[in-house]
């Protein structure tokens, strides 16, 4: 029963290093991808809330989304990069 015991701890205690590891590796992700804000109105560019905040990981993408975006409103769109 106590090999059964330490068996069982160590289990979690891998789980809980590969876990760990797994959510560093996501964080490190988040940070190298880019965001377009795009707002249907030019003063939230600035100051407010964008109506649509995108999170491409390259620049092709970026411009599928903002194309399709675009295409389907027919409203003027304002895009800000950050």
């Amino acid at each position: 029963m106590v090999v059964f015991l330490e068996v069982f701890i160590s289990m979690l205690a891998a789980l809980g290093v590969t876990l760990s590891i797994i959510e560093l590796s996501r964080c490190r992700r988040a940070k190298k991808a880019s965001f377009v804000c795009v707002c249907f109105k030019e003063e939230l560019l600035e100051n407010g809330l964008p109506d649509m905040l995108v999170i491409c990981k390259n620049d092709a993408e970026q411009e599928e989304i903002i194309r399709r975006v675009c295409t389907s409103d027919g409203r003027k769109a304002f895009i800000k990069r950050i």
